[in-house]
C-alpha cells in the first residue's frame, strides 16, 4: 500500500534511508521532519510496515521526485507510479527526476515511461540524467468543484453538493479537462465500503476504464480503513466479469444481492497498472 508518511513511520523510514542512501539524501536526515516542513513524503508499506519511501514536489507545473528508496521488490516501482497518480490528481502533466548516469538505472526508469531529456549533476556532484515522463491525459482522479455539472449529468445528483468542494469517496474519469465517468464509495457500516457502479460517457466503454475506476475506488476503501468493498453486480458489469476477478473482485451473494466483493488483507503492494499508468 502507498500512503503519506506518519509519525509512527519515522524510525523505520529513517532506517531505510540510511540503508539505501538514495541520491540527494544527507546522512542523519529525518524524512518525518521533512514532512513537517512541507515536503511530500509517500511511504510504501507491507503488512503496514514501511518498505520504501519517496519525496515529491511541484515546481512550475512539473512534478519532481527524489529520495526514492526501497527494501522490498516492487516497492520502488509502485512509489514512482504513486507520484504520477498524485501529480495527475493535481492536474500536472509532467513528472521528472534525476538519476545516476547508469545504463541499468536508465533502463529501469525507461520501463516506467521515463526518458532522458538532459544531463544534470546529482547532489554529490556525480554525473546524472534528468528523466521525464509525460503523464497521460486520461486519468481517474478525485472529484473537484469544477466537475459538478458533469457529475450531475452522469448520475442525476444535485450539482450544488459538488460545487461546495470535493466529496470524500467521489472520483471521476477525465479525458483532459472533460469528465467522462464517475464512481463513488460510501460507508455501509461495520467496515464495509459500498461502491456505486461506474458510469461512463458513451463511446468510452470497452477500454478498461471501468475497471480502472473500480480499482481506484477500491484503493480509497483500503486506505481509509475498510476491510471489505462491495460492488453491486449490475448487468452492465457482466462483460467485465473476468477482468474484475483478475484484480481480484469475486462474485458473491450478499445481504443486498449479488455483488463483486474484495477483501483487504493489508499486505497489498503491487498496485495494478492501468491504461497509461
Amino acid at each position: 500500500m502507498i500512503r503519506p508518511i506518519t509519525e509512527e513511520d519515522a524510525e523505520a523510514v529513517r532506517a531505510i534511508a540510511e540503508t539505501c542512501r538514495p541520491p540527494g539524501y544527507e546522512p542523519g536526515t529525518d524524512p518525518w521532519l521533512l514532512a513537517q516542513t512541507g515536503h511530500r513524503i509517500l511511504v510504501a508499506t507491507r503488512d503496514d510496515k514501511p518498505v520504501g519511501f519517496v519525496r515529491w514536489w511541484d515546481e512550475e507545473g512539473v512534478a519532481w521526485f527524489d529520495l526514492l528508496a526501497s527494501v522490498a521488490p516492487g516497492a520502488g516501482r509502485e512509489l514512482v507510479r504513486a507520484v504520477g497518480r498524485a501529480a495527475q490528481d493535481a492536474g500536472i502533466r509532467l513528472a521528472r527526476t534525476v538519476i545516476p548516469d547508469d545504463s541499468l538505472i536508465e533502463e529501469y526508469f525507461g520501463r516506467l515511461g521515463y526518458l532522458p531529456i538532459a544531463r544534470q549533476p546529482l547532489p554529490d556532484g556525480s554525473p546524472g540524467l534528468v528523466v521525464e515522463r509525460r503523464l497521460p491525459l486520461l486519468t481517474v482522479r478525485e472529484q473537484r468543484r469544477s466537475d459538478a455539472e458533469a457529475i450531475a449529468a452522469l448520475t442525476g445528483e444535485d450539482p450544488w453538493i459538488f460545487e461546495q468542494g470535493a466529496r470524500p469517496g467521489w472520483f471521476v474519469a477525465a479525458d483532459g479537462d472533460r469528465v467522462i465517468g464517475v464512481i463513488a464509495v460510501r460507508d455501509a457500516g461495520r467496515g464495509v465500503a459500498h461502491l456505486r457502479p461506474p458510469v461512463l460517457v458513451s463511446g468510452y466503454e470497452g477500454r478498461g476504464i471501468e475497471v480502472w475506476m473500480i480499482e481506484r475506488a477500491g484503493l480509497y476503501a483500503e486506505t481509509n480503513g475498510f476491510h471489505t468493498a462491495r460492488l453491486p453486480a449490475t448487468p452492465e458489469l457482466e462483460r467485465l466479469h473476468r477482468d474484475l476477478e483478475d484484480h481480484p473482485w469475486f462474485l458473491e451473494d450478499t445481504p443486498d444481492g449479488p455483488a463483486y466483493v474484495r477483501r483487504f488483507t493489508g499486505d497489498r503492494l503491487d498496485l495494478t497498472a492501468f491504461p497509461g499508468d
